[in-house]
C-alpha cells in the first residue's frame, strides 16, 4: 500500500508520523510534502492509495486538495488530521471527501490501526471498519 503523507510544516509532527507508519511491513510511504501545489502534483504522480494531510497548511487548507481530487479516478484513502475540535467540522470533511478525521493531538496513533485495518482488507480480509 503507498502511502502519502502531507503534514503541515512541523519536522517533528511529520517524523513522528512517519515513524508510526514505518512499523507496518506493508505501507511504503513514498512522499512527504507540505504545500498544496507539490500534494497535487505528487498524488497524480505516485498515486497513493492513501493520503494522510493536516487540515491546515502553510499555503491553503486539505479542503483545497479534497477539491482537486474529487473527480480524480483512483482518489486515495483520506485521512485528515487537524488540532480543532473536530466535532465541529467533521461532517463537512467527510461531505468534502475525508475517509477520516482525527484529532492529531488525542488521536494520532489510530493513523496505524487504520492502516492496518486498510491493509488487512486489501489482502481480502473481511476485517470492517
Amino acid at each position: 500500500m503507498k502511502v502519502l503523507l502531507s503534514v503541515e510544516d512541523s519536522k517533528g509532527v511529520l517524523g513522528r508520523l512517519h515513524g508510526l507508519v514505518e512499523c507496518i511491513h506493508e505501507v511504503n510511504v513514498v512522499a512527504t510534502w507540505t504545500r498544496l501545489e507539490e500534494i497535487a502534483l505528487a498524488v497524480r504522480r505516485f498515486q497513493p492509495d492513501v493520503l494522510v494531510i493536516d487540515l491546515y497548511l502553510a499555503d491553503g487548507t486539505a479542503m483545497n486538495v479534497m477539491r482537486d481530487l474529487e473527480f480524480s479516478k483512483n482518489k486515495p484513502i483520506l485521512i485528515i488530521l487537524t488540532e480543532q475540535p473536530y466535532e465541529d467540522i467533521e461532517a463537512q470533511l467527510k461531505m468534502a471527501g475525508a475517509d477520516f478525521v482525527l484529532n492529531k493531538s488525542l488521536e494520532f496513533e489510530l493513523i496505524v490501526k487504520i492502516l492496518s485495518r486498510i491493509s488487512e482488507k486489501e489482502k481480502g480480509s473481511q476485517f470492517a471498519f
